[in-house]
């Protein structure tokens, strides 16, 4: 039993006038005398409960019984999002987020109600999670640039630009968290590009949090901002793409709202091609990439010459020799 649900439980014997003594919370909680005074304490003092002790009846009473701890109840619709998110966050397990978030989740499952309680352990043999693979974060980094979201402090960076293949030093203000299949980012205004940016945290080399406020952007510019990429990155120009996909790979295609911008044609043949607009083209070739010859490029023309070209070297190298 966690101290929480001690206290609990010591605060109903209490309230409900069963006049507890030191030597029954010892044998309920198998505690010593010493941590029965510290609850007690904990409870008067930290808690502001009316507690007393009343001599001739050798035990613990309230003063005032309708002064208690506070208690909720949530739906069972509430303690299953809980515990998915629990078995969620296991997912970071072995990273610097694991004992922050643990220590989370554990604070509210232990103060539920008996009424409400779920068996996580059940519970996970039916849903299980999958986050891919987790890049580790110094938590140095990832709470330096929480507090710096949270309180508008604007932060000095050296950043590795992975697709370019060079470091920068900048300013930037950053709105706002994002993890992204096991990469954590920071969107954030860059004051060298002028724009919006995201900017992953494990490609920061060095960072310090200035003593400058800046003024948060409306969320609706920043939704905006996440919503208009493909999957998250971001270039200086959008291009309008139309991609054609194979009988077989439509099934999957069909299945999913891949871009806010999309349109769906489907074909007699069971084929489909799918439209949409995309302000990086480089995750775009990964993507399509992926279903190989089930998908065929037709617009942008550059950009299908550019798939053609990947393509023809990939075969040259499972070519015989």
């Amino acid at each position: 039993m966690s101290r929480l649900d001690r206290l609990v439980a010591m605060e109903d014997e209490i309230r409900r006038g069963r006049y507890p003594t030191v030597e029954k919370f010892c044998d309920m909680f198998e505690v010593k005398p010493r941590t029965v005074y510290a609850d007690i304490r904990e409870l008067k003092e930290r808690v502001g409960l009316e507690i007393a002790f009343d001599r001739f009846k050798n035990g613990y009473y309230s003063k005032n019984p309708q002064k208690q701890l506070p208690k909720f109840e949530l739906t069972d619709g509430e303690v299953f999002a809980l515990t998915l998110g629990k078995e969620m966050l296991s997912q970071y397990t072995g990273t610097v987020f694991e004992p922050i978030l643990r220590s989370a989740l554990e604070k509210i499952y232990d103060r539920l109600p008996d009424r409400v309680r779920v068996d996580i352990d059940d519970l996970r043999c039916m849903i299980k999670f999958n986050a891919g693979s987790v890049i580790q974060v110094s938590r140095k980094l990832m709470l330096d640039f929480y507090h710096a979201c949270e309180q508008n402090f604007s932060v000095d960076i050296r950043y590795f630009t992975a697709h370019r293949g060079e470091v920068t030093e900048r300013r930037i203000d950053p709105y706002r968290l994002l993890e992204n299949r096991g990469t954590w980012y920071v969107v954030a205004y860059c004051h060298w590009r002028k724009d919006v940016r995201l900017f992953a945290l494990h490609r920061i080399q060095y960072h310090a949090i200035s003593n400058e406020h800046f003024e948060l952007g409306r969320d609706s510019e920043i939704e905006d901002f996440l919503s208009s990429a493909f999957f998250l990155e971001h270039t200086e120009q959008e291009y309008r793409v139309t991609i054609k996909f194979a009988p077989h790979s439509a099934r999957y295609i069909r299945e999913r709202v891949w871009h806010q911008s999309q349109e769906l044609h489907e074909h007699d043949d069971g084929s489909c091609t799918l439209s949409f607009n995309a302000p990086s083209l480089d995750e775009v070739k990964r993507w399509v990439l992926m279903y190989g010859s089930d998908a065929e490029v037709l617009e942008p023309q550059f950009f299908r010459e550019l798939i053609a070209s990947d393509l023809a070297q990939a075969a040259k190298r499972y070519s015989t020799k």
